[in-house]
Formats: structure tokens, sequence, C-alpha cells
């Protein structure tokens, strides 16, 4: 049954116990879930609306089908879902995060004084632009 619709998926989503926390039926919510986010492009808000379950339930349910799509127990689990609707999510689905990471860097006076003097060279308006020019510089060093 490759032809199916959201609303179908949504009708199947909605018969399952949506508090519990047992390995069957999280696996079985996920799945639904990643369907419904990876194949239809529905945001998270949507899928919260049109279900009633909380946006975090959400995000966290439709990174689980990736996570363990080669997962044995899992495969097991959703067997039935898989064949009323098949989406295969290795094939064109990802998950990237976009985050930054955050790095707190005290440095002495001296040290400080030549960052500066490094950023007026290089023409930076702020430091950390020049620690980061500094930083990407000597990894790419390090790497050959």
């Amino acid at each position: 049954m490759e032809d199916y619709t959201k609303e179908e998926v949504i009708k199947e989503l909605s018969l399952l116990d949506q508090t519990s926390r047992k390995r069957e039926i999280v696996d079985q919510r996920s799945y639904l879930i990643g369907i419904l986010a990876l194949k239809f492009s529905l945001s998270e808000n949507a899928i919260a609306n049109l279900t009633g379950l909380k946006r975090t339930k959400v995000n966290y349910n439709k990174r689980l089908p990736i996570q363990f799509k080669d997962d044995i127990m899992y495969k097991q689990n959703v067997y039935v879902y898989a064949q009323l609707f098949p989406c295969d999510f290795s094939k064109t689905y990802s998950i990237k995060s976009h985050r930054h990471h955050t790095v707190v860097l005290t440095v002495e006076d001296k040290l400080g004084k030549k960052l500066l003097k490094i950023r007026n060279l290089l023409g930076h308006d702020d430091i950390r632009v020049t620690i980061k020019h500094l930083l990407e510089k000597s990894i790419k060093i390090w790497e050959e």
C-alpha cells in the first residue's frame, strides 16, 4: 500500500495509547509520527495540533525511526505499520543539527592584547571572529 494519505496515518496514530511508555507502543507511535514529519513534511506544531500530542513529544518521536531503522526489535514492533504505510527512512531523510557550540574562554591580559592586535590587523569588528578565524586556521594546519 504505497499510496496512503496523511489522514490515514493520523487516524492510526490516534488509535494508539498516547501516554504509554512501553517500547512497542513508543516504536509504533514514532514510526507514524516519523512518516507525518518526514514523508508529508508536516511541522512539529502541525502534528501536535492534529494529534493532541505535545510538540516536544513529536520532536523526540520523529527522530526515532531514523535512529532505530536498522534495529531488529524496532522493525518487529512497527511491522504492521510498515506494511500498511511503507516508508524507507534510510533513503532520503536525515535530521542534522544546526547548533553552535559555545565556548567560554578566559585568557591572560598579555594574550588578550595580542588577540586585539591581530583583530585590528585582520580588520575584524569582533574579537570572537578573530578567535574563530585563528582556530580554523590552526585546525586546518593540524589536519594536514
